[in-house]
């Protein structure tokens, strides 16, 4: 692993062991600085985005693969969007009603003839 590597690591494996020191309340407060938008999503999911976000985090760092915590990231982002849009947030929550019509057989994929 490069020096670089390292370092993110490092780094992540300090910020893991902090937030598991503080409280819940004081580990999103923290990383609210950073993404304003926690503050939209229901405060029974905080918890669980500080366990994801730093479990996706050490996976980067040891990965070197950032794409991981930046996934994760859009993820949370999108329902803290759709928790700001009380109509959006009514459609998606409730039962889908409606009979959308036939579903189409799956396309057969050259990659399936191997």
């Amino acid at each position: 692993m490069a020096a670089s590597g390292e370092g993110a690591v490092a780094t992540v494996r300090a910020l893991r062991n902090l937030l598991a020191h503080v409280s819940p309340e004081t580990a999103a407060e923290s990383l609210s600085e950073e993404f304003p938008w926690l503050g939209l999503l229901p405060p029974e999911s905080i918890p669980q985005f500080v366990v994801e976000f730093t479990r996706a985090a050490r996976i980067s760092a040891e990965l070197g693969q950032w794409s991981v915590l930046a996934d994760l990231l859009r993820g949370w982002k999108a329902t803290a969007v759709i928790h700001a849009e009380p109509d959006l947030l009514r459609q998606l929550s409730g039962p889908v009603d409606d009979d959308l019509g036939v579903v189409p057989a799956p396309l057969e994929d050259d990659d399936d003839e191997r």
